[in-house]
């Protein structure tokens, strides 16, 4: 036998080994994953639930299911029991706020009927009070024009201007009830009182207003406080514009002051 052929032949021969290990590594790795990954069978379910097994049992969980798994399929339950708690807490908030409110219009309404009328009726012979200190910057005239500064004009005026700082309270002259309360352009923010029989007041350039429609008030109420004067008054500089009237005919306001 030539060296080639014996060269040859080891080399046959130490391919054929290596194939074989091989083989066998091959065959001893997968019996062994068949065995440590191979599904749970019944008896081993049936032995960590306490249950024998049966074709009608409950499918079992998932070997691989994790405890924090099994928390957040738990979690539903556990959020809807929360839940039930808060709205049934809310509910109870509600029924006592509910309760409060009907107690404190109860209450309102008991005041309201003990508390004395006001009486609103004025007339002829009534007197009010001035409604704050000044001088009158223009008087009260529809018989004849006067001038009036800003304006650069004579024209007749419905009430009398009384000249006051900014922030001063105005009071209500007499008792009367909240008619309206508008924005005029000559005299601002402007409160009517209704006095009764035809008779009304009307107080203009406030603001800060303390009193809303349809209430009534006492005589030195606080109505509100001068304003800035509006550009029909710059000139006159910031003053209460106070007027009255009786069935809508303009009446002198200084015939029913002290």
């Amino acid at each position: 036998m030539t060296k080639k052929t014996r060269l040859i032949r080891i080399i046959v021969n130490s391919v054929l080994i290596v194939a074989i290990i091989a083989l066998a590594v091959t065959v001893y790795q997968a019996g062994t994953q068949h065995t440590d990954d191979g599904p749970i069978t019944p008896q081993i379910a049936a032995e960590d639930t306490g249950k024998l097994p049966s074709s009608t049992s409950v499918p079992m969980v998932d070997a691989g299911t994790s405890d924090v798994e099994a928390d957040v399929a738990k979690a539903p339950e556990t959020a809807t029991e929360e839940e039930t708690k808060d709205n049934a807490a809310q509910t109870d908030d509600t029924a006592e706020t509910e309760g409060t409110a009907d107690s404190e219009t109860a209450d309102a309404s008991a005041i309201a009927e003990t508390a004395p009328a006001i009486p609103v009726d004025f007339t002829e012979d009534s007197l009010m009070n001035w409604p704050l200190e000044g001088q009158v910057l223009l008087d009260y005239s529809m018989d004849h024009t006067i001038y009036h500064p800003t304006l650069d004009l004579y024209k007749y005026s419905k009430g009398i201007a009384i000249q006051s700082s900014v922030g001063s309270p105005v009071m209500a002259a007499s008792n009367g009830t909240v008619a309206s309360i508008e924005e005029m352009s000559e005299t601002g923010t402007t409160v009517v009182l209704d006095l009764g029989n035809g008779y009304q007041s009307t107080y203009g350039q406030l603001k800060d207003l303390n009193v809303v429609v349809g209430q009534t008030i006492p005589q030195g109420t606080i109505l509100g406080y001068v304003d800035e004067p509006t550009k029909y008054y710059t000139e006159e500089g910031s003053n209460l514009y106070f007027a009255m009237s009786r069935d809508g005919v303009p009446a002198d306001p200084i015939q029913y002051l002290p």
